[in-house]
């Protein structure tokens, strides 16, 4: 019925509007009213495309203030391994360690003692052995480290010793301390005295040596059988050697 009533109305203006004659005077036309109450957003419209790069902005001279941090980024690959840096400085002492314990007491006895003392034997048929002195005829040896067959004495215990000897001669004569490491003989010291009246001479010498196991030690002479020395039983010629003190483990 409403609904009815409205389009009747609706048809009555529309006629009424038809009938009035062009030319009836209008009336003048109202001031603007109040602006209205402004709308709502529309809806957010779709992204546009991006625009064109701006152009450079003005240098004003003034530096800015400095940005936050940004967050660490990834970790790199290892590196190629550098060279090896020089030698840092010693560094302090460290604190002194505990005390040990008392070592065994050393018992003297059981330290060996190798000497020896022999002479050139004047019954002997050979005095030099080409250059080597034949000290055959022995006096002491204990240990039997010194070899009368050969004149040479072998270490057994290593360390430190003194060797001495006393020659006759009745002319010219040098006289060297051989060692032999290793299968290197040397000739380490000589003694040579000049005997111009062939008259009787002691020529004397003696060294102290560090040897080790296997190492040897005689005397030796510059001449293969030397006729200058003398192997009379009125005069001896002796050679003689003895362990000082051991080499330390």
């Amino acid at each position: 019925m409403e609904v009815r009533a409205w389009l009747f109305a609706v048809s009555l203006l529309v006629i009424l509007d038809t009938a009035v004659p062009q030319d009836v005077c209008k009336a003048p036309k109202g001031e603007d009213g109040y602006p209205g109450v402004p709308g709502r957003d529309g809806r957010p419209g779709s992204k546009g495309d991006r625009g064109d790069p701006g152009l450079p902005g003005r240098r004003t001279g003034m530096k800015g203030a400095k940005g936050d941090s940004g967050d660490p980024g990834p970790s790199g690959e290892p590196g190629m391994l550098g060279y090896k840096g020089p030698v840092g400085p010693l560094g302090p002492p460290g604190e002194p360690g505990q005390k040990g314990e008392k070592g065994v007491a050393a018992n003297i006895g059981d330290q060996k003692r190798p000497a020896f003392s022999a002479m050139i034997d004047p019954a002997a048929l050979v005095k030099i052995d080409g250059k080597v002195l034949q000290f055959s005829k022995v006096i002491t040896n204990m240990e039997s480290s010194y070899n009368p067959n050969n004149g040479k004495f072998r270490c057994r215990e290593p360390g430190y010793y003194y060797f001495t000897f006393h020659v006759i001669s009745q002319g010219d004569l040098c006289l060297y301390i051989v060692k032999e490491n290793k299968g290197n003989a040397e000739k380490l010291v000589a003694f040579c005295d000049t005997n111009r009246l062939s008259q009787l001479q002691v020529n004397s010498g003696g060294s102290v040596l560090k040897l080790d196991v296997s190492d040897m030690v005689w005397i030796e002479t510059n001449v293969i059988n030397n006729p200058n020395l003398y192997d009379r039983s009125d005069a001896n010629s002796v050679f003689s050697g003895f362990l000082l003190f051991p080499q330390k483990a």
